[in-house]
C-alpha cells in the first residue's frame, strides 16, 4: 500500500483502504486540534503525535483487511485517536504519582531536579541542541523551523512538500526528540544511563 502512512505496498486499495488513504490531510490538520479541546491538558505536538499513531494504527488494520469495508472511518479515527490521548493522560497521571512518591521519598533529589529545571531555558537548553544533534535530513529541518516559530504552511512552503510529508517528518523527528530529552533530562538529575545506577 502507497504514501501517507500506511504501510505496504499494493497495486489496488481495498475501498476501505482507499477511504484511509484519500482522508489522511484532512484528518492529520483537523484532528489534533479536535483532540487538544477535548483534552486541553496535552499539548497541541502531543496531540498531533496521537492523531498520527491513530492513522497509523487504523491504516495496518485497513492493509491487513480487518478493517470492514463500511467502517465509518471519521468515528473509527477518532475514536482512536482520543483513546490513545487518554492512554496518555494516564501515563501522564502515572508519572506525576511516581514523581510524588520520590518526593516523598527522596527529598534532596526532588530538589534537584526543581534546580535542574529552574536553571534551564527548556527550548535552548533541551530542545534545540536535540534537535541538532539529528542527522542532516529532512525530518530534522521541519522541527528547525518549527522551534523558530514557523506555521506548517509556511514549512511547508519552504520545503515544497505536502502537509502530510511535514506530518509525518515530524512524527518520527518527535519520536527521536523524546528518546534524547529523556536522556539528557535523566543525565542532568545524575542518573548513569552506563549502569543504571543513581548519580550522587
Amino acid at each position: 500500500m502507497v504514501g501517507d502512512g500506511l504501510d505496504g505496498e499494493s497495486a489496488v486499495l481495498t475501498d476501505v483502504a482507499q477511504r484511509l488513504h484519500d482522508m489522511y490531510a484532512r484528518f492529520s490538520e483537523r484532528e489534533p486540534y479536535v483532540l487538544q479541546r477535548a483534552f486541553p491538558q496535552l499539548s497541541l505536538a502531543s496531540c498531533q503525535e496521537t492523531a498520527q499513531e491513530a492513522y497509523l494504527a487504523t491504516g495496518r488494520l485497513a492493509a491487513a483487511g480487518e478493517l470492514p469495508q463500511d467502517t465509518n472511518l471519521d468515528a473509527y479515527l477518532h475514536r482512536a485517536a482520543c483513546n490513545r490521548a487518554k492512554s496518555e493522560l494516564r501515563r501522564a497521571a502515572r508519572a506525576e504519582q511516581r514523581l510524588l512518591v520520590i518526593t516523598n521519598s527522596d527529598a534532596p533529589r526532588a530538589v534537584a531536579a526543581a534546580d535542574f529545571f529552574a536553571d534551564l531555558d527548556l527550548l535552548d537548553d533541551l530542545v534545540k541542541p536535540a534537535i541538532r544533534s539529528m542527522r542532516a535530513s529532512r525530518r530534522r529541518r521541519v522541527v528547525e523551523l518549527q522551534s523558530l516559530g514557523w506555521t506548517d504552511d509556511q514549512i511547508a512552503a519552504e520545503l515544497a512538500i505536502p502537509l502530510a510529508s511535514l506530518q509525518r517528518d515530524r512524527y518520527n523527528a518527535l519520536r527521536f526528540l523524546r528518546r534524547t530529552l529523556a536522556r539528557h533530562i535523566r543525565a542532568g538529575l545524575g542518573n548513569n544511563p552506563q549502569n543504571g545506577q543513581k548519580g550522587d
